[in-house]
């Protein structure tokens, strides 16, 4: 084993998280699943989804079968969906080119969409206890911190040293314990603010405990001011029923049903008498509702629009009129959800 592996497996065994609701299992399909939902998303969000997620599609072929609106309805709320629709992707392929079987190469598993070197990494070392590196962001912390990196980890040059130590590190065996212990000293006590260095198993190897440098490493992001962007939805209501339209898989809310949405305001009659089968309508509100992503802030200008009358026969393809009651557990962005509690409270109030 590496000093570090010495120290760290026999940490995580006692003092690690160990009744995570994916672990104790070597089924490549749950970690997998697991490790998707985890990117970006911290555990305590990714519980729930992951345990109704395995409920609902307990193995790849259920995944690979799945409608598109059954796997994007359970991944509602949990956001970044292209992971969602890369999972679905994904399943597909295993069942197809790899005749339902999870693949063990490297390769392969880095081959299906969504799955990076570190997910990658993880599934081979806790699947088929594979001698392979992960590097998640609690481990870039970890390694930065150990050998006083201050340069910003998302850097290429520094994200290539990173790789580097991360193979160099690697025990001769037990692998997938040797990486869960990184991952949970990172997520427990290595973390980004007050680092609990005093319980920290391998604090006589970290340069920044020694030197005092935890409070500067890991370094940031440089903080760029986020773009606002303007949208305009138009929310047609039919006594309980709401209008909704399939937003393509590329982009923001890919997979999702979401109000009809244009990048400029425009004469909406026209667009409505075409595509929605509508045929009186009238304005009771209009507001601004902003929403923020991660790289961009969304102001959502709104006009609520309560329907009269329209033809079924004549609704476009891709549209769908929702009942109020079922849009809360389908597959809609959360903020879809918020945007028509808050136009039922104010239509209340109005």
């Amino acid at each position: 084993m590496s000093k570090i592996s010495d120290q760290l497996i026999p940490w995580q065994k006692k003092f690690g998280r160990n009744n995570l609701p994916w672990q104790g299992t070597n089924n490549p399909y749950l970690i997998w699943i697991s490790e998707i939902m985890l990117q970006q998303t911290q555990v305590k969000t990714v519980i729930p989804y992951y345990q109704k997620f395995i409920e609902n599609f307990p193995d790849i072929n259920t995944l690979a079968m799945a409608h598109d609106d059954e796997v994007m309805k359970l991944w509602s709320g949990l956001g970044y969906y292209a992971r969602a629709r890369n999972l679905h992707e994904s399943a597909k392929i295993i069942k197809s080119k790899f005749q339902g079987e999870f693949p063990k190469k490297l390769t392969d598993l880095i081959s299906l969409p969504g799955v990076g070197r570190s997910s990658a990494g993880a599934i081979s070392s806790f699947a088929f206890n594979q001698k392979t590196p992960i590097l998640d962001g609690n481990v870039k912390r970890v390694f930065t911190r150990i050998y006083g990196i201050k340069d910003w980890a998302g850097i290429i040059s520094v994200e290539k040293d990173l790789w580097i130590l991360a193979e160099k590190n690697l025990p001769e065996n037990k692998f997938g314990k040797y990486n869960q212990a990184l991952m949970d000293l990172g997520a427990t006590l290595c973390i980004k603010k007050e680092p609990q260095c005093v319980q920290c198993p391998i604090k006589q190897l970290c340069k920044s405990y020694k030197n005092n440098w935890t409070n500067i490493i890991p370094a940031s992001k440089p903080v760029k001011e986020k773009l606002t962007e303007i949208s305009y939805f138009y929310i047609f209501q039919y006594k309980s029923k709401f209008l909704f339209i399939k937003k393509p898989k590329k982009g923001i809310w890919g997979g999702l049903w979401s109000f009809p949405e244009f990048k400029k305001e425009l004469n909406i009659e026209q667009w409505i008498f075409k595509n929605s089968g509508i045929k009186h309508f009238k304005l009771i509100q209009n507001g601004i509702m902003m929403t923020t992503f991660t790289h961009y802030k969304l102001q959502m200008n709104y006009q609520h629009l309560e329907v009269k009358k329209f033809k079924s026969s004549e609704v476009m393809e891709g549209l769908l009129w929702e009942d109020k009651d079922k849009i809360e557990e389908g597959a809609y962005p959360t903020p879809v959800k918020k945007l028509v509690k808050k136009l039922l409270i104010d239509k209340v109030l109005l």
